[in-house]
C-alpha cells in the first residue's frame, strides 16, 4: 500500500431504496437493506511533505506513518499529536491533522473487521459505509476500500458495471446491444458509480414490431450461469436526461441472448426483442415508470415485486434486458450499476 500524503477526493452516492414502481429520491432503510455500495473513487495527487521546524517533527511524523500503516492507531494517533505541535506552516498542520482523524477512523474500522470475522456482512457493510462517508478523504481510504473488497462479494455480484473488463453476466450482453443505439460513456456528470455507464436511445429501435409501433431493448445481462435464488434484491440506477414520462419493463426472459438484436430478428431472443415473451407472459417482469430528470435508483424485491409465469423458475431464466413500453417516445437514459443483492 503507498502511504505517499496525497490529497483525495471522494465520490460518495448512495442507492436511494424504494420497493415501489416510482423511486423515491432520498436515501432510505428499508428492513434490513441499507444503502447499496457506493464505489470509492480518489485520485492520488503530488502533494508537497509536510515540513517542521526540528528533526524531532520529522522523527514523529515518521513513527506515526509506520505505526498506521501497522494499523496501530493508538500508537500512530500518539506521534502525530506531537508531530502537529512541531509543523512548521498551516498547510504541514493540516496535513497531519488527515493523518490523526484517519487514526480515529481505523480503531472504528477495527470494529467492522470483527463483524467480518463473525460473518456479520450486512452489519459490517452498513458500518463501512459510515466510515467511507466521514473518513474517506483522510488516509484511511486504502484501508477503506481493502474492506470493502472483503464484503461486496458477499453482498453482491455485479451483473452490468459497464467498465473494462466487463463482468461475465455483461459479455453477452454487449455483443446483443443494438447497433448505433447504445456507447460506454466515461462522462462523471452521468456516471453513478464507478468509471463507466451505458448510454442507450431507448424507444425506436427495432422497426416495426408490434403493430408498426417501434420499441427499445435493452439486453443488460446473461443469467444463464447465475443462480439467482441466491439473492434478493436486484438493484438499477437509470439517469433520464429530460423530464418525459416513460414506462419501461425488466424483462427476465427464458431466451439466451444472442448476437446483436437491433433489427428485431430472432437471433435466441425471440424475433421480437422479448415483447412476445412479455405478450405471452412467458417470463418473469418487473414495470418501471421513470417521471424525473436526473437519476432514478430501483431495488426490486425479486421475491414480491416481479409478475411470474407460474410455469418458470429460476432456472428457466436465461437472461435480463429491458424493454419499453410501446408505442414510445423517442429518449435517451444512461443506465450503471446493474447488480443482485442478498439480503
Amino acid at each position: 500500500m503507498s502511504l505517499t500524503p496525497y490529497n483525495s477526493s471522494l465520490v460518495l452516492l448512495s442507492i436511494l431504496i424504494s420497493t415501489q414502481t416510482v423511486p423515491d429520491t432520498s436515501p432510505q432503510v428499508i428492513g434490513r437493506s441499507i444503502e447499496a455500495t457506493p464505489l470509492i473513487a480518489f485520485a492520488d495527487e503530488d502533494t508537497e511533505k509536510p515540513t517542521f521546524k526540528s528533526p524531532e517533527g520529522q522523527e514523529k511524523y515518521d513513527l506515526g506513518v509506520k505505526s498506521f500503516s501497522e494499523r496501530l492507531w493508538k500508537d500512530a494517533d500518539k506521534a502525530f499529536k506531537a508531530a502537529r505541535k512541531n509543523t512548521a506552516d498551516k498547510s504541514s498542520r493540516s496535513h497531519v491533522d488527515l493523518f490523526e482523524k484517519a487514526c480515529s477512523g481505523g480503531k472504528l474500522l477495527d470494529k467492522v473487521q470483527k463483524d467480518i470475522d463473525k460473518e456479520k456482512w450486512r452489519k459490517a457493510w452498513s458500518a463501512l459505509m459510515n466510515l467511507e462517508k466521514k473518513y474517506g478523504e483522510t488516509p484511511l481510504v486504502d484501508f477503506l476500500k481493502e474492506t470493502r473488497d472483503v464484503i461486496y462479494p458477499e453482498l453482491f455480484l455485479d451483473l452490468a458495471t459497464f467498465e473494462e473488463p466487463p463482468p461475465e453476466p455483461e459479455v453477452k450482453a454487449r455483443a446483443a446491444w443494438p447497433e448505433n443505439e447504445t456507447r460506454i460513456t466515461k462522462d462523471p456528470d452521468v456516471i453513478f458509480e464507478g468509471k463507466g455507464a451505458l448510454q442507450w436511445g431507448a424507444g425506436n429501435t427495432g422497426g416495426g414490431a408490434f403493430g408498426n409501433f417501434a420499441f427499445g431493448r435493452l439486453p443488460l445481462a446473461s443469467l444463464e450461469d447465475v443462480v439467482v435464488e441466491d439473492y434478493r434484491i436486484l438493484n438499477i440506477s437509470i439517469f433520464n436526461e429530460d423530464d418525459n414520462f416513460g414506462k419501461y419493463v425488466l424483462y427476465f426472459g427464458p431466451e439466451p441472448l444472442g448476437g446483436n438484436q437491433a433489427g428485431g430478428g430472432a437471433g435466441g431472443f425471440g424475433g421480437l426483442g422479448g415483447l412476445g415473451g412479455l405478450l405471452r407472459n412467458n417470463c418473469y417482469s418487473h414495470y418501471l415508470t421513470i417521471r424525473k430528470k436526473g437519476w432514478n435508483h430501483f431495488r426490486v424485491d425479486l421475491v414480491k415485486d416481479l409478475k411470474k409465469d407460474p410455469k418458470l423458475t429460476w432456472t428457466d431464466i436465461l437472461s435480463l434486458s429491458l424493454l419499453t413500453v410501446p408505442p414510445s417516445h423517442k429518449k435517451t437514459l444512461v443506465i450503471d450499476a446493474v447488480k443482485l443483492e442478498r439480503l
